[in-house]
């Protein structure tokens, strides 16, 4: 999802570039993270965006002269805020006053909890109010990405509208087509037998394919 997500929105500004992908296997391993980022730069990367837990892609992309992307958390830029683009992280406190709230007036229901920037949980580092844009983003896009996440704290943009058609896979074929939004269960990979047993439909078009812009020769390992 988060790969898929990233290079259509890389294809909203930049419709000529490509994105490569290394897989971890993890979400913490300082040195592996590392590593990826390295290679990746080494292949002739520009920017580099990680969906893992430390600031080490980040921290390679300075060390280049380049550009990052950070994860996860509001901190992950620190160590090098000239060449850090943003970073999507979480703000837990929202979520943590709903549920307690609920709990203490005996409302609670356990489930799978997801929710959209609009719950006030989600942050984009340097676009939240009071906060700075960071130095090295591109002046031309700042509106765009502005506008998009206006929307998106308005409950405007969803994450069914990131994954709306028509949408194609990186061999060029259509996966979505025109007008059809993807389910939770497509977003979740949660197919007919799982979705019998937590009682909601399986999907139908599940998140196992790469969205255009993900270099053809990149597949989803098995």
């Amino acid at each position: 999802r988060h790969a898929n997500a990233a290079a259509l929105g890389m294809r909203e500004t930049c419709p000529e570039c490509e994105m490569d992908i290394r897989w971890i296997f993890t979400w913490f391993d300082p040195d592996l993270e590392r590593q990826a980022a390295e290679s990746m730069f080494e292949a002739g990367a520009t920017v580099v965006i990680t969906g893992a837990d430390t600031p080490g892609p980040v921290q390679v992309a300075g060390e280049r002269g380049l550009y990052g992307v950070g994860y996860d958390s509001r901190n992950a830029c620190d160590v090098d805020l000239e060449h850090c683009l943003t970073t999507p992280y979480w703000n837990w406190g929202p979520e943590y006053v709903s549920i307690v709230t609920d709990m203490m007036n005996g409302d609670f229901v356990g489930e799978d909890i997801y929710f959209d920037v609009d719950s006030g949980s989600l942050g984009l580092l340097g676009f939240m109010e009071g906060q700075e844009i960071l130095p090295s983003v591109p002046e031309s896009v700042i509106p765009q990405v502005q506008d998009l996440l206006a929307q998106m704290e308005a409950g405007d943009f969803t994450r069914f509208d990131v994954f709306t058609g028509p949408i194609n896979d990186n061999k060029g074929e259509e996966i979505i087509p025109a007008g059809v939004a993807l389910t939770q269960s497509d977003l979740e990979g949660i197919d007919a037998e799982l979705g019998a047993s937590l009682g909601r439909e399986g999907c139908t078009i599940c998140m196992s394919w790469l969205a255009e812009g993900i270099v053809p020769d990149a597949e989803i390992p098995q």
